[in-house]
């Protein structure tokens, strides 16, 4: 995925120089797309977040020439992802440092402006790392893919965005379908601990809810999920991923473009 149409996207793929030159003259905005290893059921691969951020993100940068940093692969997690077979998690400090260490290095390349693209349900575990980045004045905005899309989950999605279900499925029979093996799709639904009428589901916050990321709400999925599946792969479509990708490109590109008109390359946003 690492070349689209014979271009260069990825940080890699160019030389110092070619770096610096790149964010003087063509754009210093940097965008590191994130996600995690995490196992999907028994029909995704374990990459899958993964692979959502890295296909969006090549999307995005084909229209707006922002640099693509390397996605890390590796994420953190809430407690219940622990402890499953193909999950490999990242404690919050490291997965925290991590972040801000990225950032640290691709300025002194002259990059200045940061987009943290997370499509893994680790939002919680950014957030921290944006504000203290802010503090040493860096110019850092961190969306999460079901957020930024939640109008086009409600509207294309018939069961909304959980995890290795309708949503994500829909997003690697579009971004990878030679990964995808639909016979082994399972759906499940295990039960919450507490009634889903006291907190928000990822890409369903409002204010009157707990964030599903701010309560121990879930019960230990290596013991409870027999399929790995919290939702409804059966109704995943193509298409549905194709809606989901063609939103969040959307949406951050129209940001980018935004960002970029405020302040050209070597414009540095006032954060400090």
């Amino acid at each position: 995925m690492e070349a689209v149409k014979g271009r260069r996207l990825w940080w890699q793929q160019f030389t110092r120089p070619e770096l610096v030159e790149y964010a003087k003259k063509v754009s210093d905005i940097a965008l590191l797309p994130l996600g995690s290893l995490e196992q999907h059921g028994e029909h995704l691969p374990t990459g899958e977040d993964s692979y959502h951020a890295i296909g969006i993100a090549e999307r995005v940068a084909e229209r707006t020439k922002v640099m693509l940093l390397p996605c890390p692969w590796y994420g953190a997690h809430p407690y219940q992802h622990y402890y499953y077979a193909g999950t490999i998690p990242l404690r919050f400090e490291t997965y925290h440092n991590m972040l801000k260490d990225i950032v640290r290095g691709a300025s002194w390349a002259g990059f200045n402006k940061f987009i943290l693209f997370n499509c893994h349900g680790q939002e919680w575990a950014i957030s921290p790392a944006v504000h203290e980045l802010a503090l040493e004045g860096y110019f850092v905005v961190a969306p999460t893919l079901w957020e930024i899309t939640k109008e086009v989950i409600a509207k294309v999605m018939e069961t909304g965005f959980s995890h290795a279900d309708e949503s994500e499925t829909s997003l690697g029979l579009y971004l990878i379908p030679e990964l995808v093996d639909m016979s082994k799709a399972h759906d499940e639904h295990p039960e919450p601990l507490m009634d889903e009428k006291w907190y928000a589901s990822p890409g369903t916050l409002v204010r009157k809810h707990v964030p599903w990321y701010s309560g121990t709400f879930s019960k230990p999925e290596y013991k409870h999920l027999k399929h790995g599946v919290v939702g409804s792969p059966s109704k995943a479509t193509a298409d549905k991923g194709k809606a989901l990708v063609d939103a969040a490109v959307d949406w951050l590109v129209e940001f980018i473009e935004e960002l970029r008109r405020r302040y050209p390359p070597g414009v540095k946003p006032e954060v400090k």
